[in-house]
């Protein structure tokens, strides 16, 4: 009997022993599976450690073009946290393509890799592809992509802000003015200029884009002529129009299939979201390049419409883009002076109206790089390429070259209703920059950049509805003062009866 239960004993603790380095071996194989093969998420509501999607197009063009990428992070070896932190945020970039390989100096230890990369402060990161190098100083994600997006580039395009008829300004930092715009523009590597086209015969054969933000008043018809021809070149457009203004320069639109009315859209909807009248929020957006997998809501303050013309143009294919709600209309000026926003049958459109919409003029490819520019890595041959059936089909339709055998290329045009969206009081405002940059990169034949660009961590205005606005202001302002008042009352009657009693 003794035995046999010594026996029991051994075995059961024989078993026990055996389970625990099972368990041991399981544990010990998890650890090794997932340091072979790391995986990270990211449960912070805004995904502040996730790359934006700009910065995988970027990584995946490095990938198409099996260009490996080399960084070097010239840091002090004391600042260990500063490290950490850079390289929390290069993990990501190395967990999108594997070929992303980084490292870090100490440049007072190393100085004969400081020497020979130059390094004369520091923090300093050194970013190589190729033959080319680019550096930068600050270690956030918008600076690191726009670096990676520099050694992308073969060229630098450059784009020219149309001056003399009390357009937006780029050098004006107040509300009103296009600062901002121009240092994101800036920040994409592209240059900026002003041009006044009443002293120059033509726009520039340099010219990639040229914007006209917000005029008050009509270009000259010779400057008209002057931005036709450099639409018939194959040049891209932007129109940023403000309401009951510029009627000849809308009239000049007309011809690329873009139909603008002296209205002024009302939207309802955008007073539930806590808005104006007369900023509407668009959250209804066609598919196309320029607002492919955009989710963000855009606020387009006093916008006028913008539709495209229901009568098929020759040489132009047009499409709408963004589109305001169901509840919104247009009022002409009188209305709006008179205080009258009521929806008019006979004057008013009725929602959604279209605020934003893009034109493509086929033209003659006049450009000598015109074959070249096709084989660059970051350009494709059109903005509808994939963006839908509708638009396969258009550009199916449309010939590369004429019955001569003359090479065709389209010209690009986009029109919005609204200049102020691209303001610096409204461009940081949900997705107006997102939206705006967007077409920037589509205008200049830069669809790979087309995206959700890198996150800041700046403060970011919330947005509230009208309901929401209330019960915000009640609460602090009102029901928690009140309780206390009435909390204090109870306490003082209580105790004068305690008294008397």
């Amino acid at each position: 009997m003794r035995l046999a239960s010594s026996q029991r004993k051994l075995l059961l603790g024989g078993g026990a022993a055996a389970g625990i380095l099972i368990f041991l071996a399981i544990i010990v194989a998890i650890q090794y599976i997932a340091l072979q093969n790391p995986k990270r998420w990211d449960l912070t509501k805004s995904k502040r450690f996730t790359l934006s999607s700009q910065s995988k197009n970027i990584l995946e063009t490095f990938k198409k073009n099996k260009t490996p990428i080399e960084l070097l992070a010239f840091y002090e070896s004391k600042d260990q946290s500063a490290r950490e932190e850079v390289r929390d945020l290069l993990d990501q970039y190395r967990d999108v393509y594997s070929d992303f390989n980084y490292s870090f100096v100490d440049p007072d230890k190393d100085r004969a890799v400081a020497l020979k990369n130059k390094i004369d402060s520091y923090p300093t990161l050194v970013l190589r592809a190729g033959d080319k190098d680019e550096r930068i100083s600050t270690a956030d994600e918008e600076t690191v992509s726009n670096a990676l997006m520099k050694l992308l580039r073969t060229d630098i395009k450059k784009v020219y802000l149309l001056k003399g008829h009390g357009e937006l300004s780029p050098e004006e930092k107040g509300d009103t003015g296009f600062s901002t715009a121009k240092e994101q523009i800036e920040k994409q590597n592209y240059k900026i200029e002003e041009i006044v086209l009443l002293q120059a015969a033509s726009v520039p054969e340099d010219a990639s884009i040229l914007i006209i933000a917000g005029p008050r008043t009509d270009p000259m018809d010779s400057e008209l002529e002057a931005i036709g021809g450099f639409i018939r070149r194959g040049g891209s457009l932007m129109v940023m129009l403000n309401p009951f203004k510029t009627p000849k320069l809308a009239g000049f639109l007309k011809d690329y299939g873009f139909v603008t009315t002296d209205d002024i859209v009302v939207d309802r909807m955008s007073r539930v979201l806590g808005g104006d009248y007369l900023m509407p929020v668009i959250t209804t957006y066609v598919k196309f390049s320029i607002t492919k997998n955009f989710t963000l809501a855009s606020f387009f303050p006093e916008v006028r419409s913008v539709r495209v013309s229901e009568k098929p143009l020759p040489k132009v294919d047009a499409q709408e883009l963004a589109l305001t709600s169901p509840v919104s209309w247009t009022i002409n000026e009188d209305q709006l002076n008179s205080g009258n926003a009521n929806f008019d049958e006979k004057t008013g459109i009725k929602g959604p109206v279209s605020v934003m919409a893009v034109s493509q003029y086929a033209c003659k490819d006049e450009t000598p790089q015109a074959s070249d520019k096709k084989n660059e890595p970051m350009q494709e041959s059109s903005g509808l390429q994939a963006s839908s059936p509708l638009d396969k089909a258009k550009l199916d339709e449309a010939p590369s070259s004429d019955q001569a055998g003359t090479k065709l290329r389209k010209a690009r045009i986009v029109v919005f209703g609204s200049s102020l969206l691209a303001s610096n009081k409204f461009y940081k405002l949900q997705g107006n920059g997102d939206l705006f940059m967007n077409t920037v990169s589509w205008l200049a034949e830069d669809e790979n950049l087309i995206a959700i660009r890198p996150k800041s961590l700046r403060s970011q205005p919330i947005v509230l509805t009208a309901s929401e606005s209330s019960f915000i202001f009640l609460i602090p302002v009102l029901l928690v003062p009140l309780a206390w008042i009435i909390a204090g009352i109870v306490v003082h009657v209580y105790r004068r009866r305690a008294v008397k009693a």
